[in-house]
């Protein structure tokens, strides 16, 4: 049976500010540097940029994975409101309806609903129905755990976008490169449970899930296994290879590839050397609430013809900016994440669509050979224009 629409809009009126404390510290964080490369542009509008969806602007989007900064060096998160610390909840802006099924393609049923004045009640009978407070809204309010790595960090997991393994691109395209470092945790820490509610792609809008329909609720506090790893350190380098089976070197001093089968990069910047517009490396805080790497490679303006391009993410070993000495690794253990449609994809095929990714432990790097085609095609995939949600 529906509440009535008199009941529930006094509910949401008399709960209009809601405050809620998580019980882990993160003093740690208050001792961390704030990152100092003063870039604003990063991703940009691709699947790992925050944004998109509706929402402010000029408000960043809250935490919502735990992260841990390697290098001592944090990304600039969202200052709590005021009297309020990083262990509190605050819920009091825009929000969605959600229930049944988040959709994974762009075709199914998103079950959310944007309540409005004349319509507080616009979800189904019967649905096991909660609330979703939006990213990008200054009255809403949540931060994960973040803090410095207390010894070396060698990486557990990465984790390429999944465009770049499971489709071609052309010369025309605007690829997105995401990449995502995970650390197991020893311990469980702080995460929040969050939900996609509308748009595709660079339009997508996610939030915080509450339970209940009204009054205070309770915000999805996850006990969280991983967290991803921050390091300014991060390099990203593209080149074009002339032969299927290239015998190169990586040399650590110019970041890139040499040897008789590969060409001069098209792209080699550092998250260090970042600064405000669209031609840097940078991370940020997507507007799922996780720290990505990303950059969308604009094929057209920077390439060497239609061929083989090896698209690397390594780490320089010191940071002029920062004046650090690098702490990422990859080591043996260090594995690769292949997502599971990718995998069904190539074994539908008997290969696989697009490049695979490897680890080279011993130059602490990891690379993926993309296929650039000659003719149209590609047109940005999961962060350009969207074939699946933001990770």
């Amino acid at each position: 049976m529906r509440v009535s629409k008199f009941l529930l809009c006094l509910g949401l009126m008399l709960a209009s500010a809601v405050l809620f404390t998580a019980c882990e510290s993160q003093d740690l964080l208050s001792e961390l540097p704030a990152d100092a490369s003063g870039a604003k542009g990063g991703p940009g509008k691709g699947g790992g940029g925050g944004g998109g969806g509706g929402g402010d602007a000029t408000v960043g989007n809250n935490l919502s994975f735990p992260v841990i900064w390697s290098e001592g060096i944090a990304k600039t998160l969202r200052t709590p409101p005021a009297g309020k610390t990083i262990d509190d909840v605050v819920i009091d802006g825009d929000w969605w309806y959600a229930w049944g099924v988040e959709p994974a393609e762009q075709t199914d049923p998103y079950n959310t609903c944007h309540p409005t004045a004349a319509d507080m009640i616009c979800y189904p009978d019967g649905a096991d129905v909660y609330r979703v407070f939006v990213q990008k809204d200054a009255k809403n309010y949540w931060q994960a755990y973040a803090a410095n790595a207390s010894e070396v960090m060698n990486v557990d997991l990465i984790d390429w976008g999944d465009n770049l393994e499971s489709v071609p691109w052309s010369l025309t395209s605007k690829v997105r490169t995401e990449v995502v470092l995970y650390k197991n945790m020893a311990t469980p820490v702080r995460q929040y449970g969050m939900r996609l509610v509308s748009g595709w792609g660079i339009d997508e809008l996610h939030g915080l899930k509450v339970s209940g329909t009204q009054g205070p609720g309770t915000p999805d506090i996850i006990e969280g296994t991983q967290a991803t790893v921050y390091s300014p350190h991060a390099r990203l380098t593209i080149q074009k290879l002339t032969s299927e089976n290239p015998n190169i070197t990586w040399d650590p001093v110019s970041h890139a590839w040499t040897g008789a089968a590969v060409l001069p990069p098209v792209f080699n910047k550092a998250v260090w050397e970042a600064s405000d517009g669209p031609g840097y490396y940078n991370a940020e805080i997507n507007i799922k609430g996780k720290i990505i790497y990303g950059y969308t490679w604009d094929v057209k303006t920077a390439n060497n013809g239609a061929g083989i391009y090896r698209v690397t993410f390594s780490f320089d070993a010191t940071n002029p900016n920062h004046g650090t000495t690098l702490n990422t690794f990859f080591n043996e253990l260090t594995q690769i994440f292949i997502a599971e449609e990718v995998a069904v994809e190539a074994e539908d095929d008997g290969e696989p669509r697009g490049g695979v990714a490897k680890i080279d432990p011993a130059n602490n790097l990891t690379y993926i050979d993309v296929t650039i085609t000659g003719g149209k095609g590609g047109g940005g995939g999961k962060g350009g224009g969207g074939g699946k949600p933001v990770k």
